[in-house]
């Protein structure tokens, strides 16, 4: 009966092989060389891995620093677009200023004397006033000559 004990121990079990356990006793050495020989596969094995790890942290490494050095890039550009745009508001301001002081010195009476005189202009008069409908794409065609 499978189930019965013998001498304190289970009946041998069906897959128990005979042959390796008279190996294990009467071959040590060769099982000892297995043993060596699977443990410096296992070795092997785990040197590569660890090599792998350290290349994959160099990898993850080197991805962060340019994703660090990226966004500094980033800050800086957006300091300097703040600076400029602190200049330009200064440089409309000193324009504006500059604007207002050109209009007041300008005399457009003096503008009208220097036309009629140096440059022979005249008061347009109603004949010389063309009209044009508005029905074009907005371009005024020249109606004639220029002399």
């Amino acid at each position: 009966m499978a189930s019965e004990v013998l001498y304190g121990r289970d009946i041998l079990k069906p897959y128990f092989n005979l042959q390796k356990f008279e190996d294990t006793l009467y071959n040590k050495p060769k099982i000892r060389a297995e043993r060596i020989k699977r443990k410096k596969r296992i070795r092997i094995v785990d040197r590569i891995l660890v090599i792998l790890c350290i290349i994959l942290l160099v990898i993850l490494s080197a991805y962060m620093t340019m994703i660090v050095m990226e966004q500094v890039k980033i800050y800086h550009r957006t300091n300097d677009i703040k600076e400029l745009e602190t200049v330009l508001k200064v440089k409309e301001k000193e324009n504006a200023v500059i604007m207002d002081a050109i209009k007041s010195e300008i005399k457009f009476d003096d503008l009208k004397m220097k036309a009629y005189m140096e440059f022979n202009m005249v008061t347009p008069t109603e004949k010389n006033i063309i009209y044009f409908d508005k029905t074009d794409n907005g371009f005024v065609r020249q109606y004639e000559d220029i002399r």
